[in-house]
């Protein structure tokens, strides 16, 4: 059973320390992700409990996470869209870079 790498961990803390900080800006974070229609990135702090992180949007329309999405790092996939680890940190850093650009805005 594999467990979450430091890097991952290090950008959940990280993730999760911004949040507080984004709450309160005026604009709010958004992301393209290589579409060309916006979403915003509105989340709750993400939960990580053994092999398993949990991501859940705090608003409800246009929201670049869907609810509430549930990786697990243990599952294998081929292109990394299946819930895994490669997405896992795909979605980290989309996150990451618009929390990152929303506060430097």
């Amino acid at each position: 059973m594999k467990t979450l790498k430091k890097s991952t961990l290090k950008k959940i803390e990280n993730i999760n320390s911004l949040i507080v900080i984004v709450n309160n800006l005026e604009n709010t974070p958004i992301t393209y992700n290589g579409g060309t229609f916006p979403h915003y990135v509105k989340i709750k702090p993400i939960k990580v409990q053994n092999q398993f992180v949990t991501i859940e949007s705090d608003i409800n329309e246009y929201s670049f996470i869907d609810k509430k999405e549930r990786y697990n790092v243990n599952k294998k996939s081929i292109f990394g869209d299946e819930y895994c680890a490669k997405h896992l940190e795909h979605t980290l850093n989309v996150i990451l870079k618009a929390f990152n650009k929303a506060i430097n805005n």
